[in-house]
């Protein structure tokens, strides 16, 4: 009797903590990719503000580089975090597993869906299902060196022959005929190699039919393969794609590359006025490659309402432009798109290739 009634006393006292707890407010965790700087700084503001919008409500910042290793270990011990910011890549496994919930009778809730860039918009869908909200976009860009184009007195490239007709052109060599600086920079090695990926869309191509099966060995992206086997030897300097590309080095005249990654060169007074983005050159098709953060709510989320009011929060006007301003990334809602592309004379090419992403 004892026992029982020492049980009982437990859980009364942890009924009364939970009420207690419920009393005092929420508390949304909220994990994303990455531990860089600057997005961290940017999201610490947007955490401020919200909490200010919303009294009751907490929201616990967790950054981490390893971030599936971190997810993995929470789930399994059923203890995900509340919102997850996260990329595209985990979308269709982590949704068939049921670690994410379906966002679609929220999504129909909030009016300002319709607003959401269209191309962003299906990022978020698997098998039917909307699971996620695009927030930050990273197009592939092509960027050329302005001065090197002009001196050779070449036109901006947008075909696949005229990009391989001014890489050979804009290519130099030492005397021992080793190339000092690409005509046309493109990664050998690495990780995902989008920037192949840019030359299969570009040509029609895609990696999945529209079962979602993969087409790795489609016509189209033999094509592409080939094409670029017929000149980079000669106009290339070879790097890993996650290290630094040549061209912001100066070592290169053109090259595809995202829009983070360009930045520093951008920021380089020596060359400023000196170079240029483009939509990428195709061979028929208008295409490229988009990355896409996401923001998610995990399976255990005990406050999905909530969640999906910091997600729209995130994805509002104010912080939309301000997430442009801070991380330099395009804008997610179509109704900003002209504020955006006035802010930076770069940002009309990258509105259009998230368009085409």
């Amino acid at each position: 009797m004892k026992k029982a009634l020492a049980l009982l006393l437990a859980a009364l006292l942890l009924l009364s903590g939970a009420a207690l707890a419920e009393e005092e407010g929420i508390t949304l965790r909220f994990i994303r990719v990455g531990n860089d700087t600057a997005e961290t700084n940017f999201w610490e503001t947007v955490i401020e503000d919200f909490e200010a919008a919303n009294p009751g409500i907490t929201i616990e910042y967790i950054s981490g580089q390893d971030q599936d290793a971190m997810l993995n270990t929470m789930f399994a011990a059923n203890l995900a975090p509340d919102v997850i910011g996260g990329g595209i890549a985990s979308l269709p496994q982590r949704a068939s597993m049921g670690q994410y919930i379906p966002l679609d009778d929220y999504f129909a809730g909030w009016d300002e869906g319709s607003d959401m860039v269209e191309r962003v918009l299906q990022n978020g869908y698997y098998d039917g299902t909307l699971y996620a909200l695009g927030y930050s976009v990273t197009p592939y860009v092509f960027a050329y060196r302005i001065d090197l184009l002009e001196e050779a007195g070449l036109e901006v490239p947008t075909t696949w022959e005229e990009l391989k007709e001014a890489a050979l052109a804009l290519t130099v060599r030492d005397e021992n005929g080793v190339v000092t600086r690409a005509g046309f920079a493109f990664p050998m090695s690495g990780g995902n190699m989008v920037e192949y990926d840019v030359f299969v869309f570009g040509n029609g191509g895609l990696f999945m039919d529209e079962d979602s099966n993969p087409t790795l060995d489609t016509a189209e992206a033999l094509e592409a393969f080939e094409f670029l086997e017929t000149f980079l030897a000669d106009v290339n300097i070879p790097y890993d794609n996650n290290d630094t590309n040549p061209f912001i080095s100066g070592n290169a005249a053109m090259t595809l590359i995202n829009n983070v990654a360009l930045r520093p060169i951008l920021e380089n007074e020596e060359y400023a006025g000196k170079v240029g983005v483009s939509a990428p050159p195709t061979n028929g098709t208008a295409a490229t490659f988009c990355g896409c953060n996401m923001l998610f709510i995990g399976r255990d989320c005990q406050h999905p309402e909530e969640a999906f009011d910091f997600i729209t929060f995130a994805l509002s006007p104010e912080i939309e432009l301000r997430r442009a301003e801070m991380l330099n990334v395009p804008v997610v809602r179509t109704p900003l798109l002209e504020e955006y592309n006035a802010m930076d004379p770069y940002n009309a090419v990258r509105s259009d290739c998230v368009q085409n992403g």
